[in-house]
């Protein structure tokens, strides 16, 4: 199976003394779901914001479909179409990705700036509109959408565009229980019918719904390892680590008691996912 990214010792910092990404060696095969790991600043939206063409490596390379690619590679037209028709970016924060008068307007967006005849981008916005349950909301500005609304209507202007890959950066970020079952679902259904799918978070209990190839970043900025979902979650050690559980303490009958933060284990059943 062809990789999608190929990255090699890549390395990024925003300062002389801020470091952000150091020596990223990574494959990502099609049709995968790959779920990227790590605290706050170990550098996952800036993994995913290399990955995306947003930013550009400073050490090392990345590869899309066998293409190394930098800044001046986007100057080329027919790699810039390519490219940005088949990658897919979901931010976590939803206002930085919303911006058009309505919710429609949103879902047309993209289409039309890839030069597709407005009739074609609304039958395109009509079918994601009836995908994500939108249909109540299409008239609204995006400022008058809840949290949950708003991550909708960013993931149906991505898909809009009916891109290869999804990238989700912290889709979790913010959403109550209802949303959040919906996002799991939908990104299962986007699996099935072959989309790659490489998502951020820190929330582990989403790790553990997907069962997908997980790779955990460091407070080091680098690979720590990388394991199956199962692998990972079952390295107490390495989560410790790499600062995604903690203990805590907890008082039962006046004596106090510390216990690791391992929510992600209700989802399983027996001891077994």
């Amino acid at each position: 199976m062809r990789a999608i990214f190929e990255l090699k010792n890549v390395g990024y910092q925003y300062t002389d003394t801020r470091k952000a990404l150091s020596n990223i060696n990574l494959s990502v095969p099609e049709g995968e779901i790959l779920s990227i790991v790590g605290s706050n600043g170990s550098g996952k939206s800036t993994l995913l914001h290399l990955m995306c063409g947003l930013i550009y490596p400073m050490e090392g390379s990345i590869a899309y479909k066998g293409i190394e690619f930098q800044e001046k590679s986007f100057k080329k037209a027919a790699f810039n179409r390519e490219f940005r028709s088949s990658i897919g970016f979901v931010f976590q924060n939803s206002d930085a990705q919303l911006f058009c008068p309505t919710v429609l307007d949103e879902l047309i967006f993209g289409p039309l700036q890839l030069g597709y005849p407005k009739n074609l981008a609304i039958e395109r916005a009509d079918e994601v509109v009836r995908m994500l349950h939108l249909e109540a909301y299409t008239d609204r500005p995006s400022y008058m959408l809840s949290s949950g609304e708003k991550k909708r209507v960013a993931i149906g202007a991505v898909l809009t565009t009916n891109p290869e890959v999804l990238i989700f950066d912290e889709p979790m970020s913010g959403l109550d229980p209802k949303t959040r079952s919906f996002i799991i679902d939908l990104i299962f259904e986007l699996s099935q019918v072959g989309k790659t799918i490489i998502v951020a978070t820190h929330h582990l209990d989403l790790v553990d719904y997907l069962k997908s190839r997980v790779v955990v970043l460091s407070e080091r900025h680098t690979i720590e390892k990388t394991g199956s979902s199962d692998e990972i979650l079952s390295d107490t050690d390495l989560l410790i680590n790499a600062n995604l559980i903690a203990e805590y303490s907890h008082r039962h009958n006046g004596t106090v008691h510390k216990h690791l933060s391992l929510g992600f284990l209700s989802h399983r059943h027996g001891g077994k996912s």
